[in-house]
């Protein structure tokens, strides 16, 4: 802010400090002739804010709920995915414990990620190992909707539009119909494998060339004074060209925050190294 030359340094020190909190609305039309050379903050800069605001904390927590469905022939199936999901910065981890439910049966799945090795436990079934790449479908971080959405805005991947309302930015992405393009489609896309690999085991080829992004948004909600990650929205679906017909499949996860998480994520006791 420049210097305000009125001569009274505490007039000017009381200005500077009521700016500071203030609204945006406010400093645009508190100060009746006087204009500061405050402006309203960038997309870019809102969504680094909101990053650095996260790494302050050792963590956080998050619930999480993701619904897919994919429609064949009027024939519909679907999944439910609900999980309680921790997430430190430094060092990097990831421990979430959730339920899948799919054709009205349910199975835990637990999740431990630190660094880029993972261990995925479904059921009762061993634990597996691999690569936060590998399991890149079973990863749930919040944290990393402001990533994609950071990397597109450089990238002008996405439309984007930002309101303050009720004392949230509401940030929304959007994404034309047609190839999937940029970060936020190439990994919606990469969440279609798994569905992919279910067509193909039961005998339907699928062209990957023809599959088209039917429609995709995502929406984060940041609280405006703290710049706290409030809320992620993420909805997409993709049309599935097949011999026998065109198979849809739909998308739709939420996060929200729970709080600040201050544990240390370690490995579960089963995999944990022996003592000698």
């Amino acid at each position: 802010m420049q210097v305000i030359r009125t001569g009274v340094l505490v007039l000017a020190l009381v200005m500077v400090l009521s700016a500071c909190t203030m609204s945006w609305q406010e400093v645009q039309t508190g100060w009746g002739k006087i204009t500061p050379t405050l402006r309203k903050p960038t997309l870019a800069e809102i969504l680094e804010l909101t990053r650095t605001t996260l790494k302050k904390e050792a963590g956080w927590t998050y619930k999480v709920k993701r619904q897919e469905k994919l429609t064949r022939n009027q024939q519909q199936a679907a999944s439910q995915y609900e999980a309680k999901i921790s997430v430190t910065s430094d060092p990097y981890a990831i421990r979430s414990q959730g339920t899948i439910t799919s054709k009205g049966k349910s199975e835990s799945e637990q999740l431990v990620m630190i660094g880029d090795k993972g261990y995925l436990k479904i059921g009762n079934a061993p634990w597996e190992t691999g690569t936060r790449a590998e399991l890149r479908t079973s990863v749930e971080d919040p944290t990393q909707a402001l990533i994609e959405l950071a990397a597109a805005v450089k990238q002008k991947s996405a439309t984007f539009r930002m309101a303050e309302t009720n004392g949230f930015f509401r940030v929304t992405a959007e994404l034309p119909p047609g190839r999937a393009a940029g970060i936020l489609g190439n990994n919606a896309r990469a969440e279609l494998e798994p569905s992919l690999a279910q067509l193909r085991g039961l005998g339907i080829r699928v062209n990957p060339a023809n599959i088209r992004l039917k429609s995709y948004k995502r929406e984060v909600h940041i609280d405006s004074k703290t710049h706290v990650l409030h809320a992620v929205l993420t909805q997409f679906s993709f049309e599935i060209p097949t011999p026998t017909g065109t198979v849809t499949y739909q998308q739709t996860q939420t996060a929200e925050v729970g709080g600040v998480f201050k544990e240390k994520i370690t490995l579960p006791v089963e995999l944990r190294p022996k003592a000698k």
